[in-house]
């Protein structure tokens, strides 16, 4: 059976055409679909992949404005996510391992409760306690993970989107998916979540190169942004179900909100923390854009 695969890429001239020739292989004797949505980005990576599109049938360029990875989700699931059993996300600069698209798939075919199936870091000193993390709290990884047409055909049905600004999908939808898309504090559906332990993927290490002290520090920001977010949005999903699901993210700032947020003690933190609270104090952290989408082939 076909798998329908969203990549998901901003800024990735460097990786995207290493991850997109990776994808026959990862996908085994399947037959796959790649729509790869490239948002917001000002370097290279469309001309990249619209080049390869006309390479390669099986591939499709869109483009987005925005440069918002929740946004660019919701793009696929609504508007693109049709005709296929299984629905493979992934990010733009790793790796999927040999098979490791089809272990998902065929992980989400022999367990029909599940929602989605999660792959493993292969790469990276802390893989080891990474996975373990993910396997004990029943967890998805952003970098790549497959859901079902099933749970696709009911978050279309029931209108759910992540917000728009949101940090962290992966955290959210691992919320949504052991609360059974109903939102509050019952998280124990842990049958929504597997880890098949042969499907891995892999990235590549950060350098001492201004270029990757630079990317750093800009991943840095978007934890304590995601530290923030989380602190607000679980405490009204828990509260209010999934109904309080907001639109774009800036509707859990209240004023009063923010005034009782504080940068974490530790050190790593601590300056990030403070950087991304100024903004939300001074309202910049959200400025207006456009979310127009070109599609190129």
């Amino acid at each position: 059976m076909s798998i329908s695969i969203c990549v998901l890429a901003h800024n990735e001239e460097r990786l995207i055409e290493r991850t997109l020739r990776s994808l026959e292989e990862a996908c085994g004797d399947r037959a796959f679909k790649a729509h790869v949505i490239v948002n917001g980005s000002t370097d290279q990576s469309a001309a990249i992949v619209h080049r390869l599109a006309r390479e390669d049938r099986r591939i499709v360029g869109h483009e987005l404005e925005t440069g918002d990875k929740a946004n660019a989700w919701n793009y696929y699931v609504h508007e693109l996510a049709l005709d296929a059993p299984v629905h493979c996300f992934l990010d733009g600069d790793i790796r999927p391992g040999r098979g490791s698209i089809q272990h998902l798939a065929e992980a989400l075919e022999n367990n029909p409760d599940a929602y989605a199936a999660a792959a493993l870091p292969g790469s990276g000193r802390s893989r080891e306690q990474w996975s373990a993390e993910l396997v004990n709290n029943h967890y998805l990884s952003g970098n790549l993970y497959a859901m079902s047409d099933q749970v696709i055909t009911l978050m279309r049905r029931r209108g759910i989107r992540l917000p728009t600004g949101a940090k962290g999908e992966d955290g959210l939808l691992s919320y949504l998916f052991l609360t059974d898309l109903q939102g509050g504090k019952d998280d124990t559906h842990t049958r929504r979540i597997i880890n098949p332990e042969k499907a891995r993927f892999y990235f590549n290490s950060l350098s001492l190169s201004p270029a990757d002290v630079r990317l750093y520090w800009r991943r840095l920001l978007r934890y304590s942004e995601r530290h923030f977010q989380n602190q607000l949005l679980y405490a009204t999903l828990k509260r209010e179900g999934i109904a309080a699901l907001p639109t774009h993210i800036r509707d859990v700032y209240t004023t009063d909100r923010v005034k009782m947020l504080r940068p974490r003690k530790r050190l790593l933190y601590f300056l990030s923390d403070r950087v991304v609270l100024n903004k939300l104090r001074n309202g910049s952290l959200f400025p207006q854009t456009k979310a127009k989408a070109r599609q190129k082939t």
